[in-house]
Parts: structure tokens; C-alpha cells; sequence
């Protein structure tokens, strides 16, 4: 079972959680280069070379104009409520490549999503605890480009207090990280950006037993801080789009602990990626 372990506290209140994950076949590194993935097996590699250019593509007589933008396909009901905010529309003439920068809980997905995936190129870049400002100095500093759709899976690991307290200082801190992320992989090639929200976590959707409750009572109070930021963030970028993993993981039997995802979360939470993405998605067995 993959914990959550406790991060300093600042004046006795203020927490970040770190997001932790087991080692597997994929090894995940931050370097001087950059938010780095290497897989054996599982995701393949983005091309190097980035994403197409945006713009329509130049044609000739006798020649076909890519399609246009495509709006985001009808979500069967198991998935409804799964994107907040579409962002901008995926179209179809860009490179299927996808980056995925996230910490350990949709790192859970690395063994599922890509099969899910079929005809994109998927690279899971990032690590346990990661954080916000972590990713987007390394990002920036690596300067390695991204997928034409990148996916944002951070958000656990960030500072805040109980009943509010600081309650606007955090925020700031939040969005100014948020905001700068955001910037960067555009910077580095990014057309459609897919934020990820966090679980509501509960004793009723997590998995039974005393370590449970200790962690949903040190842990989860914070997590509709993260969510009421992330959906003032798709506000200010209404290009982003949000996929609403807390309303479609409101249900047991998805992760190993109270965030963490099991086979059959790691499905569900590859489709509502896809849902954000624009991406058509596949029944799920089990749900």
C-alpha cells in the first residue's frame, strides 16, 4: 500500500502533503535537465522534435484542408460530471503526443493509460511529492519540449491551514505557482492543457481501517482548497480545461488508501482524462 507521509509544518499549521509512489519499471527524475521519464515498457516517448506548429496548415490544389477543431465527444453517464471546463477544443491535426507531469497519484496510471490511449505517444514526467514550483523550475530550466496536450496532475503537495486561516496568502502562493506552470508548457509546445482536480477524499469512498482515518482527518480538509483554486485558475484560463476527478471518484473501491489509485481507478481516472482531453473514451470494466 503506497502512504502519504507528513511534510514540515509551518507555525504549527500549515501542511504540504507528499504524494508518495513504490518503484517500478518506470524511473522518474528530476535533473538539471528537466522533468525527466524513463520507461521500460508501458509509455512511449514524445518525439523530441515537440508539436506540429499551430496555424492552418498550408494546401494545394487537389489537396484536403486538415479537419477543423472538434468539440469535446458526449461523456456516457459513468462519466458524468468529469470535465468542469472544456479549455480549448483538440484538434485533430496535432501531433497525438501527451505529457503527463503529475505526482505519485496519477503516476498510479502509468501501467493503464497508454494501452487506453491507442495511436498517442505518452510520456509520464514527474515524482512523488511534486510540487507545483518544483515542476515549473524544472520545466523551465530543462527547456525539453511537451506533448501537444499536456496533463497537470499536481496540486496534493501545497501549503495551507486549517479553517482558513492565511487563507488568501496560500491562495496567492497557489495561483502565482499555478499561473507561472501554465506559462511554461505553453512555452514548451503545449496546445491543450488538462488540469486534474483532487479526490474528495472521505471515510465513505476510501478504504477501511485506522490508517485510513488518520489520513483523511490530517490530510483531506485541505483538498476543496486546492479545488476552489483550480476552478478560479480555469477562470482566468479559460483555454485550460478541468477534469473533474473529484466529482467521478466519489465512490469506494478505487484507490489503495484514500488517494491513491487501484487498477480500477487508474482506468477511470484515464478516462476522465480523455474526457477532458477530447479524446473518446472506453467503457471501463467494473463500473
Amino acid at each position: 500500500m503506497v502512504k502519504m507521509t507528513r511534510a514540515g509544518r509551518s507555525a504549527q499549521t500549515s501542511v504540504a502533503v507528499r504524494a508518495r509512489g513504490p518503484v517500478v519499471a518506470c524511473v522518474l527524475a528530476i535533473t538539471l535537465g528537466g522533468l525527466v521519464a524513463s520507461c521500460s515498457g508501458g509509455s512511449s516517448k514524445v518525439d523530441q522534435a515537440g508539436p506540429a506548429p499551430s496555424g492552418p496548415a498550408a494546401t494545394t490544389p487537389g489537396t484536403t484542408p486538415p479537419p477543423p477543431p472538434t468539440s469535446t465527444p458526449p461523456l456516457p453517464a459513468w462519466l458524468a460530471g468529469a470535465v468542469a471546463h472544456d479549455g480549448v477544443p483538440l484538434d485533430q491535426s496535432w501531433p497525438k503526443t501527451m505529457t503527463i507531469i503529475t505526482d505519485s497519484v496519477v503516476l498510479g496510471a502509468r501501467s493503464y493509460l497508454p494501452a487506453r490511449v491507442p495511436g498517442w505517444k505518452v510520456e509520464f514526467a514527474g515524482f512523488p511529492a511534486l510540487t507545483l514550483k518544483t515542476a515549473e523550475t524544472a520545466l523551465r530550466g530543462g527547456g525539453r519540449p511537451v506533448g501537444a496536450v499536456v496533463v497537470l496532475a499536481l496540486g496534493y503537495n501545497s501549503n495551507w491551514q486549517r479553517d482558513r486561516q492565511m487563507y488568501d496568502f496560500f491562495a496567492n502562493q497557489f495561483d502565482t505557482n499555478a499561473d507561472r506552470l501554465i506559462d511554461t508548457v505553453k512555452s514548451l509546445g503545449a496546445k491543450k492543457i488538462v488540469w486534474v482536480n483532487l479526490r474528495h477524499a472521505t471515510l465513505e469512498n476510501s478504504p477501511s481501517g485506522p490508517a485510513t482515518v488518520k489520513e483523511v482527518n490530517e490530510y483531506s480538509w485541505y483538498f476543496p482548497y486546492v479545488n476552489e483554486r483550480l476552478n478560479e485558475l480555469a477562470n482566468r484560463h479559460p483555454d485550460v480545461a478541468l477534469a473533474n476527478w473529484e466529482a467521478v471518484s466519489d465512490r469506494p473501491g478505487l484507490t489503495y488508501d484514500y488517494i491513491h489509485l487501484n487498477p480500477l481507478g487508474s482506468n477511470l481516472m484515464t478516462e476522465v482524462i480523455k474526457a477532458a482531453a477530447g479524446i473518446p473514451n472506453t467503457q471501463v470494466p467494473g463500473l
